[in-house]
């Protein structure tokens, strides 16, 4: 073998030598405290960051100007059709493959707010984000429509709550 050979050799045994040490000299002796950060985890795994958190905020909620305002809610209602709503939610927020929104149960919250974000930041599990869709005031007119639905669908309620059985069988007799 030539010296030139050999050299060659000898740099890339070097070299996959210095890189097989570095991950055991990178991390120093291997206890926490070479990384300057203490373990306050109680060995549940690394800490990254000294941050805590703090305690819980009070939640802010933002009026939505357009709630009330029967020429906005059905400009909200336009929008539900046009941005295709009713796929998900059905026509009249009774459901389909998305939740029902013409009710008072709400999983992420039925203010206007929460529905607000919802529709602009999205949801888990299939609530796509309309974020550069729609312009913050549509969004604030569809959740304005959509809190109109469950205000409908609770004044039903009560009113069929505060009607005899034989008064609610004469109204569904009329409606067929």
């Amino acid at each position: 073998m030539t010296s030139s050979v050999m050299q060659r050799r000898a740099r890339r045994v070097f070299f996959v030598c210095m890189i097989g040490a570095l991950p055991t000299s990178a991390c120093g002796d291997g206890t926490r405290a070479a990384s300057g950060l203490a373990d306050t985890t109680g060995g549940a795994g690394l800490r990254t960051s000294t941050l805590e958190a703090g305690p819980p905020l009070a939640e802010v909620l933002i009026p939505n100007a357009f709630e009330g305002d029967a020429r906005q809610i059905a400009e909200g209602q336009r929008l539900y059709g046009w941005m295709n709503c009713a796929g998900c939610h059905g026509p009249k927020g009774g459901g389909g493959i998305g939740p029902p929104l013409a009710d008072q149960d709400w999983i992420y919250g039925g203010e206007s707010e929460h529905i607000f974000q919802a529709i602009m930041q999205g949801r888990p599990n299939g609530m796509p984000s309309y974020r550069g869709k729609l312009t913050e005031a549509s969004a604030w007119r569809i959740a304005a429509y959509v809190r109109s639905l469950s205000e409908e669908q609770s004044g039903d309620s009560a009113q069929s709550t505060q009607q005899g059985p034989a008064d609610q069988g004469a109204q569904q007799g009329n409606r067929q």
